[in-house]
């Protein structure tokens, strides 16, 4: 999946890690702002444009990406939606680690 993403954002992506889960947790879901059966994605961390680094390195932790496994195939009726799918939530969240907003995030759908 990654494969697919915009060459720019394959160009800049740096310590950053894409974990699945099978659904949200409660917190999680609490701080998107979104009910937790429809959580497709987060992403948890420091943007890119705000990171500032640990003296002068990249953060020794990464930032996470979690797509919620359970959610994405609720929404999905055959294979060819449920790949769609993972490729748009992936990149929706990827976005949010550019710092992206949701405006700009429809540009590359």
């Amino acid at each position: 999946m990654l494969e697919t993403l915009p060459e720019e954002f394959k160009k800049r992506m740096e310590n950053i890690l894409v974990a699945v889960e099978e659904y949200p947790s409660p917190e999680d879901a609490r701080s998107a702002g979104v009910p937790r059966g429809e959580l497709l994605g987060l992403f948890h961390g420091v943007s890119y444009p705000e990171r500032e680094g640990f003296f002068g390195m990249p953060n020794p932790l990464p930032e996470r990406i979690v797509l919620y496994k359970r959610n994405i195939e609720a929404v999905c009726s055959t294979k060819e939606e449920l790949i769609e799918e993972i490729r748009k939530t992936l990149l929706h969240e990827i976005g949010h680690y550019f710092g992206l907003t949701e405006k700009d995030l429809e540009e590359y759908e």
